[in-house]
């Protein structure tokens, strides 16, 4: 990957934070052209803040280059959906991003499969009141994989405005 692709792949992401907002309140008096026809000046002001971020934390330029690589092997159905995650991000208040990363660190490394079946157990546990799901996270260690995922398809959370309704 050249320092160009990374720098595009670092800035779609620093673009999709900053311009939700700016775009908003302030659309551009007529389009930006794409990259190639930037000026020079043009390109320099964009990719100084991922320079500056880049030679400020270099704990952090492995992480950098990952989701550069990451962004540039997304098909344009999982840039949305990235897009979509980043501005329910931006969205929520601090006690539940707190509660997030935690529930991120803690399923990081886990199988896909039980990564869903974890998100899907959190989402729901978040609608039960206390006394409830202090007893789920008591049963819930001796049940087996069947008995979870009935569970999970009886008291999960729904969306789309349905319950998945559980098959015989």
């Amino acid at each position: 990957m050249t320092i160009q692709q990374l720098a595009t792949g670092l800035l779609a992401g620093l673009f999709i934070a900053v311009s939700a907002h700016a775009t908003e309140r302030d659309p551009p008096a007529q389009p930006l052209p794409a990259w190639e026809q930037l000026s020079q000046t043009q390109r320099d002001t964009l990719v100084a803040p991922l320079r500056e971020r880049w030679n400020r934390k270099p704990e952090e330029r492995a992480r950098m280059y990952e989701r550069a690589e990451r962004w540039q092997s997304m098909t344009p159905e999982q840039r949305a959906r990235a897009h979509r995650g980043m501005h329910r991000w931006e969205r929520m208040d601090p006690a539940r991003r707190a509660q997030m990363r935690i529930l991120f660190e803690s399923t990081r490394d886990m199988p896909k499969a039980q990564r869903r079946e974890t998100m899907a157990l959190f989402r729901a546990m978040l609608e039960m009141p206390p006394a409830e799901r202090e007893e789920l996270r008591q049963r819930w260690p001796r049940m087996t994989a069947v008995e979870r995922q009935r569970w999970l398809r009886e008291h999960g959370p729904h969306r789309g405005g349905h319950r998945k309704e559980p098959s015989n």
